[in-house]
């Protein structure tokens, strides 16, 4: 492999630090206000790219593994923003090996429960939440 891959590390949060921008492809940029979740090195091999984007695949799931509190913040949305798929060159192999090992690591986690017992309680979970936020009046436009 001709292309070093990020460093592995556990990302359990110190004081005041829980920001993604800890993840080895999203940084701040000038021109932007918020983090670009998708900032890859210049990328000349393909196959190297694929097994870089499978380790930044790894990592964000130990990002999640370390700071459990951090998921449902939409994190995968914002990278999959940020992502040009349009890109017709190796770096197209950066996002390919990044979903497809996220899809091997979902096959894991779908292994070990039932995922429809599980959507159910999450539905669940949330018809409750917002049953109790309407009763406090916080949900804009339906208590009108």
């Amino acid at each position: 492999m001709s292309q070093a891959l990020p460093p592995r590390r556990h990302y359990r949060p110190k004081p005041h630090e829980t920001q993604a921008t800890q993840l080895p492809f999203v940084r701040y940029l000038p021109q932007r206000g918020q983090p670009h979740h998708w900032q890859m090195p210049p990328a000349d091999d393909y196959v190297d790219a694929c097994a870089y984007g499978r380790e930044c695949a790894a990592h964000l799931a130990q990002y999640l593994k370390d700071n459990p509190d951090r998921h449902n913040k939409g994190l995968l949305g914002k990278i999959a923003y940020d992502i040009d798929f349009r890109d017709p060159h190796y770096a197209r192999g950066y996002w390919v090996g990044f979903f497809n090992y996220a899809e091997q690591l979902m096959v894991l986690g779908a292994l070990r429960c039932d995922v429809f017992q599980h959507v159910d309680s999450v539905h669940a979970l949330q018809r409750a939440q917002v049953a109790k936020t309407e009763l406090e009046g916080k949900i804009p436009g339906r208590n009108s």
